[in-house]
């Protein structure tokens, strides 16, 4: 039996917000990413989107973007992967992002990726990713 195996990515914030900014939703990466697996992204990232937002409609559209996709907590356990990544960002959010991927095994998408790329999580811009599917 020859089982499909469906891609998870963990988006990043630039991803949602790209969504958000794009005149023709149908065309944006999210809708994309989200017509060939599942997509993910961090409570983190959900913050960050929310922050931005400076009215009702915008807020809506947050919510909108958020129940679309599978938002994920922060568990406790992933500071202990800290001290192994601390030298390689120069944030505490950025550390966190990659260890949730790390450690879910998903792949990061994001419209700047080499500030993930590493041998152990795959990340890729949104374009490399639909060119390969669509």
């Amino acid at each position: 039996m020859n089982q499909k195996i469906i891609p998870k990515f963990l988006i990043e914030t630039d991803i949602l917000a790209d969504h958000l900014i794009t005149d023709s939703k149908t065309g944006s990466y999210l809708i994309k990413l989200l017509k060939s697996g599942i997509c993910f992204t961090s409570v983190l990232n959900a913050s960050e989107l929310y922050l931005l937002a400076d009215s009702r409609l915008e807020l809506q559209r947050v919510n909108d973007v958020l129940y679309s996709i599978k938002v994920l907590g922060i568990h406790a356990r992933y500071s202990l992967s800290i001290p192994k990544h601390k030298d390689r960002f120069t944030n505490l959010r950025d550390n966190l992002f990659y260890i949730l991927a790390e450690l879910n095994k998903l792949t990061i998408v994001t419209l700047s990726p080499d500030k993930f790329k590493d041998n152990k999580v795959s990340c890729y811009h949104p374009e490399f990713i639909t060119s390969q599917i669509f």
